[in-house]
């Protein structure tokens, strides 16, 4: 059985979708802390969108894309279930780490073919390579975000201990400036500017920051190699059509 793929406009307006919650959630940081909630909001409708749009319909691996799917839902009720538990409760990041590492990870290699299926560099392909970037850094930020609530001292932020953090709030809808502050360091690490405002201190956070640092240039290789190869296959077939209608 042949792919049967998502209609194209249904798919361009899934990639406006997508583009336009990750600049919602990262306008969301620099907001007061009473809009916090628009953060785990857009984060929840990201990983329906992602697995909305990706989705491979008639594939003849239909238990590949029924796990592919379900990994959405295990991403999303891992999600709150971290938020909504106390900062006290260690562990519960640990499920939200592994399932968004595998959702996303696995969403940008579909999502790095889908694109290099397209048959020519349009505003749809433009928006979803910008998509799959910013969502590599939402995810880092918020698998470190995780990963400090497992490891407390994980990470020296600015101006903000950790006993501060763990004795002064119930849950982590209450911890916007921490949320923040790992984020904007998760796209420090992804652009490799290191500015150096926060230090992975523990292995854990350490390995996390190399990797989101090693995938961030590796995307934009593949994205660049991609865009470049569509945009050349275009000029030759429009050079090679005028030369055709010019022999005509």
């Amino acid at each position: 059985m042949t792919l049967i793929p998502v209609h194209r406009g249904h798919r361009e307006r899934l990639y406006r979708l997508l583009l336009g919650f990750t600049l919602l959630l990262l306008a969301s940081f620099a907001l007061p802390p009473q809009f916090y909630w628009l953060g785990p909001a857009c984060y929840s409708v990201i990983s329906i969108l992602v697995t909305r749009l990706l989705a491979k319909k008639g594939s003849r691996h239909i238990w590949r894309e029924r796990l592919y799917q379900m990994l959405g839902w295990v991403a999303l009720i891992s999600l709150w279930f971290w938020i909504l538990t106390p900062v006290q409760w260690h562990y519960t990041g640990i499920p939200l780490i592994w399932s968004w590492i595998v959702l996303v990870g696995w969403s940008v290699i579909r999502l790095v073919k889908q694109l290099s299926s397209e048959r020519q560099v349009s505003a749809m392909v433009l928006m979803g390579a910008a998509a799959g970037y910013l969502l590599l850094g939402i995810t880092a930020g918020l698998v470190m975000n995780a990963l400090y609530t497992v490891e407390p001292n994980g990470f020296e932020l600015m101006h903000l201990t950790s006993q501060s953090i763990t004795s002064n709030h119930h849950n982590l809808l209450d911890s916007h400036e921490r949320f923040a502050q790992i984020n904007y360091f998760a796209f420090v690490c992804l652009t490799t500017v290191g500015f150096g405002g926060i230090k992975p201190i523990l292995p854990a956070a350490r390995m996390v920051s190399v990797a989101t640092s090693i995938v961030g240039p590796l995307y934009l290789t593949l994205m660049m190699g991609v865009l470049i190869s569509r945009f050349s296959s275009n000029s030759n077939s429009n050079s090679n059509s005028n030369s055709n209608s010019k022999n005509f």
